[in-house]
C-alpha cells in the first residue's frame, strides 16, 4: 500500500511539472508570436552553417525582411550571392555568373520549408505539432529553444524538424532546420535591427551589366 501512495504521489508531482510546463510553453510560443507579428521590418547580420554527412558549409551576410512577403539574402562570405522574395517571384544571382534566376516562389523548395514562416504573420501553435521545450543547447545562455514537427506529412512539408531559439525579450536569434536527407541548417542572427528603415529598392532585383535574367522551374 505504501508503495503504491508513493508511486501516485510521484506520479501526481510529475503531471504537476508537465503541466506547468505545457503552461509555460504555450505562454512563450503566444508571447513569440505577438512580438514577431508586430514587426513590420526585420534586418540582421546572418551566419548560415549546413551539415550534410561528412561535409559542411558555412556562409555569412545580412538579411532584411519586410513584411509582408519581401525578404533578401544578401550573401557575402565566402561568395557573394543574392537571394531576394518580392511578392510571388524570386530572384537568385550568384556574383560573376552570366545569368540570374527568376521564378514563381511555389516553384521554389526552399520556401516549402519554415524561412516561409519569417515572410509573414506567424501562429507557431498552428503550424507546427508537437512544440515543446528542446534539448538543442542554445548559442546564448539564458534563451529558449522551441522544437517543432510540420503539420502535414514530413515529405509533403519538404523538412523533419525545427529549432527556434529566442532570448529573454523574445527576439528569435536561431532557426535550426533538419532535412529529409538527414542534413541540418542553422542560421544565426546578429546585430539584429526592428522596424528601422529600409531603402524601398533593396527588394528590387536589378541584374549587373551584360546579366541575363532567365526563367527558371
Amino acid at each position: 500500500m505504501r508503495s503504491f501512495i508513493r508511486l501516485a504521489l510521484v506520479g501526481a508531482a510529475l503531471a504537476a511539472v508537465l503541466a506547468g510546463q505545457s503552461g509555460a510553453l504555450h505562454e512563450d510560443v503566444i508571447t513569440l508570436d505577438g512580438r514577431y507579428n508586430s514587426i513590420r521590418t526585420w534586418q540582421a547580420d546572418f551566419t548560415q552553417t549546413y551539415t550534410s554527412g561528412l561535409q559542411q558549409r558555412t556562409e555569412s551576410g545580412h538579411l532584411y525582411l519586410q513584411k509582408p512577403g519581401k525578404m533578401c539574402w544578401i550573401y557575402t562570405q565566402p561568395a557573394r550571392k543574392t537571394f531576394l522574395v518580392a511578392g510571388d517571384r524570386v530572384w537568385q544571382y550568384a556574383a560573376g555568373d552570366n545569368e540570374a534566376t527568376v521564378m514563381k516562389i511555389d516553384q521554389l523548395s526552399d520556401l516549402r520549408t519554415p524561412l516561409r514562416f519569417l515572410l509573414g504573420h506567424t501562429q507557431l501553435e498552428k503550424e507546427l505539432r508537437d512544440l515543446s521545450f528542446s534539448g538543442l543547447v542554445p548559442w546564448h545562455p539564458g534563451d529558449k529553444v522551441i522544437h517543432g514537427l510540420p503539420l502535414q506529412d514530413v515529405a509533403a512539408a519538404g523538412w523533419r524538424e525545427l529549432w527556434i531559439e529566442f532570448t529573454p525579450s523574445y527576439r528569435i536569434v536561431r532557426l535550426v532546420i533538419a532535412g529529409l536527407d538527414g542534413s541540418r541548417n542553422d542560421i544565426r542572427f546578429d546585430e539584429i535591427q526592428v522596424n528601422t528603415p529600409i531603402a524601398p529598392g533593396r527588394f528590387r532585383f536589378q541584374a549587373p551589366p551584360g546579366v541575363k535574367i532567365v526563367t527558371g522551374g
